[in-house]
């Protein structure tokens, strides 16, 4: 989908410059490298050195947990709906970038996506559930025509963000009118909320699903070689009309079907003549842009002959499904959908991979677009279509994973593995790419932990978080291991790595010329002989002349004050670091941090009152992990909402065992500031669940966990 198609001119000299890109994609058979990242993530790729192929960077029901946990821990509108239910294009802080909206096909393809997910997991979360029930409430409450004319109360394909309900048409529906709508997408909005009136018997849902199909029935017109049953746009009041040919019937079809199924024997008679058009005309027609009837789907879209590959991919899904239930030669129709798609929009990609693009105007392979490919590809190889598409499939879908980031953020573009950004198009991202996962795992269930398309190899689930060294339970040592050294300093530090800690705590502060330093109190006084006076009004170059050793012995005489600098280099790839924001520092320390690629190997303690700056961090460094204390248990859910964190500090006046598995529950380790540092409450915590002890005394705590193995 292109960012802006209004304008005619710019459409079609896009489209140009894409074919001219596109004949070189599709030429480009092999590569002469193999790029060592791709998407999001370091590229894996099989021990095949001939053709070396890519295999996923964690398995695929790890990823799309990631994104579904994304997702379900987006903010509610005032309204009451998840905020990216109401708007398409959405950035990584669940904020829409422009107004323009696609409710029917996302809402709709997103209704199917959270129905085969909660199914796939064993209907256990019913947030996933909740989520569907909420794109559904919208499409029949907020996304309506008016009640006239030739759609009345018709799923609108298009609108206005902040318009409560739908007023008006958007992108190139809008060139049209503010009524006009495209009768396929209410085929979409129609047969995904009979699938949800199906699983949660909200008559409300069966109420819009009849209607929509009643209205497309009433609108019908006869179709031919160059005429589909439906045009593709229509003002719904006047029933005016543009696009003679619309290549999305294969939802209106399953609309049909699944209400005569359940008794709606009105709806036979167009369901007959539907598929009569989609068999003698819609799998005969020539490939070309002038006779093809695989046309027009995109709603920013306004050229007439636009092929897609959406459209005959759809189509093929649900051969696959119903099989000769439907046609008689449905696995010939299908290969001839998947190919068309193949030999106009196919593009080879490294490791093996065959991408799709999306249309004529716009051949880039989408989320969407390039998840359905890999998910029909895989039903087919399924249903006996033949082994070659067993890798095929694999191998885009294994691809696509890789524009998932760790933390679940999507990227919608997946065609190019350098290309990035976080988010976009919602359908494109994620509601028109989930169910296409679900439908593959349908067919070849071992693929959701599997490296390689046989199954025979398991991939590995990629945490990026350390493991503990000591059993199941990290040591952190408090300001170093201090005990008889001066505390946070390099000494301290060198002392924690020999002795096999799992990270370090240190203290951050600023000084009088912007640099930062370890320094846990807010002055010097404590530390140095004969000079007081506060961090801040030391440059770094006075703060590093004071000797912090003198205090406890000659033998630690001209010890230092360490820089952040000097501390990253000494703990890089030994230690772990648990660092303590005394001052609201986050930009300052991320280019230091950047400067030693240590993102991953920080943890960040902030006070879950500290909300923007936990924000903040959280906004300029993905990689990064916030580890807010949330005080009381009660408190947990509300940090969980506002900052999705990976770890929860906390101390043994908040703790109990209950504190852990609330936390536990929200997929957060816990870490606890020890109080009596004695082997009794060391062995409470542990019983308790908690995942790591921060300590004055890391020896003996690692002494003890070791006895205790």
């Amino acid at each position: 989908m292109i960012y802006s198609s209004r304008n005619l001119l710019v459409a079609t000299v896009f489209a140009i410059c894409s074919i001219v890109s596109h004949s070189t994609a599709v030429a480009q058979d092999s590569f002469n490298y193999l790029p060592s990242k791709i998407g999001w993530h370091d590229a894996i790729y099989d021990e095949n050195k001939k053709e070396p192929k890519l295999t996923p960077w964690t398995t695929w029901d790890n990823a799309l947990e990631r994104e579904m946990n994304w997702f379900l821990k987006a903010p509610i509108n005032d309204h009451g709906y998840p905020s990216w239910v109401c708007f398409t294009f959405m950035n990584e802080q669940y904020k829409p970038y422009r107004n323009d909206f696609i409710p029917a096909t996302q809402d709709g393809m997103g209704i199917i996506s959270y129905l085969k997910y909660w199914e796939y997991k064993g209907k256990t979360n019913d947030k996933v559930l909740d989520v569907a029930k909420k794109m559904g409430d919208y499409l029949i409450v907020e996304a309506n025509t008016p009640n006239e004319g030739a759609y009345p109360s018709f799923t609108r394909s298009t609108g206005i963000i902040n318009e409560w309900p739908l007023k008006q048409s958007a992108q190139n529906d809008a060139d049209y009118g503010k009524n006009t709508i495209e009768p396929d997408k209410g085929g979409i909005a129609g047969f995904a909320l009979l699938e949800l009136y199906k699983t949660t018997k909200d008559k409300r849902y069966l109420d819009q699903a009849i209607h929509n199909a009643r209205v497309l029935a009433k609108n019908m017109r006869a179709g031919d070689a160059l005429h589909s049953p439906w045009p593709f746009r229509v003002d719904a009041i006047t029933g005016k009309f543009w696009g003679d040919r619309s290549g999305n019937m294969v939802y209106i079809l399953r609309l049909f079907d699944s209400l005569l199924e359940m008794g709606y024997s009105e709806l036979k008679k167009p369901r007959e003549a539907l598929w009569s058009w989609i068999i003698e005309y819609q799998f005969k027609a020539p490939e070309d842009q002038e006779h093809t009837l695989w046309v027009q789907f995109f709603e920013d879209h306004p050229i007439e002959h636009n092929r897609n590959a959406w459209s005959p991919l759809n189509m093929a899904r649900y051969l696959i499904e119903k099989k000769e239930k439907l046609d008689p030669k449905w696995k010939e129709h299908a290969e001839l959908c998947i190919q068309f798609a193949i030999t106009n929009f196919g593009m080879d990609r490294p490791g093996g991979v065959k991408c799709v693009g999306e249309q004529d105007t716009d051949r880039r392979a989408w989320g969407g677009i390039n998840s359905t490919f890999g998910a029909v590809t895989a039903m087919f190889y399924a249903a006996g279509g033949g082994e070659k598409y067993r890798d095929m499939a694999f191998r885009t879908l294994s691809w696509i994973t890789y524009f998932i980031r760790e933390d679940g953020v999507v990227c919608d573009q997946t065609g190019e593995w350098h290309w990035l950004r976080e988010g976009g198009w919602v359908e494109d991202c994620h509601t028109d790419v989930i169910h296409n996962f679900m439908d593959a795992l349908k067919a070849v269930p071992e693929w959701s932990t599997s490296k390689n398309s046989s199954g025979s190899e398991q991939a590995q689930v990629q945490d990026y978080f350390r493991k503990p060294k000591h059993g199941n339970t990290y040591v952190i040592a408090h300001r170093g291991a201090h005990i008889g050294i001066p505390e946070n300093s390099l000494e301290a530090i060198q002392k924690a790595i020999d002795l096999g800690c799992d990270f370090v705590e240190i203290d951050t502060r600023a000084t009088k010329d912007g640099r930062i330093v370890s320094v846990h109190n807010a002055d010097v006084d404590r530390y140095v002989v004969g000079t007081k006076g506060k961090v801040k009004d030391f440059t770094l170059d006075e703060i590093k002349k004071l000797d912090i050793g003198e205090r406890l012995g000659p033998e630690w005489k001209n010890t230092r004050i360490p820089g952040i600098e000097d501390i990253l280099q000494l703990c890089r790839g030994q230690i772990g670091i648990y660092l303590d924001l005394k001052e609201p520092l986050v930009p300052e320390l991320l280019r230091i941090i950047h400067k030693y690629d240590m993102e991953r190997d920080i943890i960040w303690y902030i006070p879950a009152s500290r909300v923007e700056i936990i924000k903040e961090l959280q906004d300029l460094c993905y990689k990064c992990v916030a580890t807010p204390d949330p005080g009381p248990e009660k408190n947990i859910a509300e940090v969980e909402q506002q900052f999705r964190p990976r770890i929860l500090a906390s101390d043994m006046g908040q703790l109990s065992e209950s504190f852990v598995k609330s936390a536990h529950a929200i997929k957060a380790k816990v870490f606890v500031d020890e109080k009596q540092g004695t082997p009794a409450e060391w062995e409470k915590i542990i019983q308790w669940g908690t995942d790591g002890i921060q300590t004055d005394d890391p020896a003996a705590l690692i002494d003890f966990l070791n006895k205790r193995k």
